[in-house]
């Protein structure tokens, strides 16, 4: 399996100890996630709680944008109107030759190239 980028969705899970976002991390023995979703993760935390999550997230390696991600980015964004935020996650994953990991099957078909969904939560 290549290695992963991991989704927003999958790490939230990972920082609420959510069984099957740890099962998951565990197949792999690299954790990239985008600086989109760095921000993301803090954004949501509250600030009591928000250092708390950012030395959690120093466990995984930060891919930081750049150019040639920007450019997918657009490219994908252009395409396919995905959120571009969204767009460079998916950018971010695929200059990297990476799978991304997540479970946003909304924004994130799991038919589309590079997209793995390895758990479903039920509402």
């Amino acid at each position: 399996m290549p290695d992963p980028v991991f989704d927003t969705n999958i790490v939230i899970d990972w920082l609420q100890k959510r069984r099957q976002a740890a099962d998951e991390m565990a197949l792999y023995d690299r954790h990239r996630i985008s600086r989109v979703t760095w921000a993301e993760v803090l954004a949501g935390e509250p600030p009591v709680s928000r250092d708390r999550a950012a030395y959690l997230l120093e466990n995984f390696e930060i891919i930081e944008l750049d150019a040639r991600i920007a450019a997918t980015a657009a490219e994908i964004r252009f395409r396919t109107r995905m959120k571009l935020l969204d767009a460079m996650i998916l950018a971010t994953a695929r200059v990297n030759d990476a799978t991304l990991v997540t479970r946003n099957t909304k924004d994130f078909p799991e038919t589309m190239p590079g997209i793995r969904v390895p758990y479903r939560i039920e509402q």
